[in-house]
């Protein structure tokens, strides 16, 4: 079968590497033959993703495992990146991320601001700086970057403000990034990961919502290996929009527009179906939301509500 991401003697960058998904990216690709730069802002975390690949893999000839120090939210630093690997990329992985679920009037500006530098600047900044490099240096074997988004740029619902929005303008990005390095043989992934069992979805549990919860139902998430290994198989096919599970490809079905599909006679159907039912779904949905605040006796905050007292108020007028 031909194979559209062939990672032996690659050199790869990851960024969010110091655990979950990107972690174990960083093993799968070097126990492939990969030369693998992992970067992340803890030094400690980093060095033990070095230890563990080494220990499970050992050493391999022509091939190296190494890390960089740094917070690709910042421009300069992703620059500087680039600039100590001394390398144009084959292939980069931006993994980093971060959910904080919660209502949406509920969170704090910090909040909102790190979820605009961890889900978007991150990619939006090691991608920028990493194919000015990359369309430097022609090659003629196909390169690759990876954005990781999530399923919820599909289908986003309540408790998912500080997060969801920055994946699906990951979605948009892929799909100009596109187009703009198509002559130079580069292909811009998107990657669309359920409920992976990572640190980050540990953390993530902590602070949802009861309501997002019920919205969600039911969930097992598949382990982060295992995740990486429907990654790179999708990738290996071919496939430049790829998700992990079932529910992602009906999801990503509903949203096809002008961007990559495979199976594309099945989605356009599914696509269909869901046109018809997803208002029906809808209606159950509002109707959870709204049963859930008359549960918690009391009215979410409002832009309507005014912090001013209502003497102050009605001097305003």
């Amino acid at each position: 079968m031909f194979n559209s991401f062939d990672v032996t003697n690659k050199k790869a960058i990851i960024t969010g590497a110091s655990q979950g998904v990107g972690a174990e990216f960083a093993k799968l690709l070097y126990g492939k033959g990969c030369s693998v730069v992992i970067v992340a802002r803890t030094e400690s975390l980093l060095k033990q993703v070095v230890k563990e690949t080494i220990d499970i893999h050992g050493t391999k000839k022509g091939n190296t495992i190494s890390y960089v120090t740094a917070d690709v939210s910042k421009y300069d630093q992703c620059e500087r990146v680039l600039e100590e690997v001394g390398f144009s990329p084959d292939i980069v992985f931006c993994c980093a991320g971060s959910s904080i679920p919660g209502l949406f009037l509920e969170l704090d500006e910090k909040t909102l601001s790190s979820g605009i530098d961890i889900n978007y600047k991150t990619a939006l900044y090691f991608s920028h700086v990493a194919l000015k490099a990359m369309t430097k240096v022609e090659k003629p074997y196909k390169r690759h970057l990876v954005l990781f988004s999530s399923v919820l740029a599909f289908y986003s619902f309540i408790g998912y403000g500080q997060y969801a929005p920055m994946k699906a303008a990951l979605r948009s990005l892929s799909d100009i990034l596109r187009q703009e390095v198509l002559i130079h043989n580069i292909n811009v992934d998107c990657i669309f990961p359920g409920n992976t069992l990572s640190e980050g979805f540990l953390e993530e549990e902590k602070s949802k919502p009861e309501i997002t919860r019920i919205i969600e139902g039911p969930s097992s998430p598949i382990s982060t290996e295992q995740c990486c290994k429907i990654i790179y198989s999708s990738l290996q096919r071919g496939y430049q929009y790829v998700t992990t599970d079932l529910i992602g490809y009906v999801l990503m079905s509903s949203s096809l527009g002008g961007s990559p599909r495979y199976y594309g006679v099945v989605q356009v159907l599914i696509s269909l179906l869901f046109s018809i039912f997803a208002p029906i779904a809808s209606i159950f949905v509002n109707k959870q939301i709204r049963d859930y605040f008359k549960k918690q006796s009391r009215i979410p905050p409002s832009s309507s509500s005014s912090s001013l007292s209502p003497e102050r108020e009605q001097k305003d007028k």
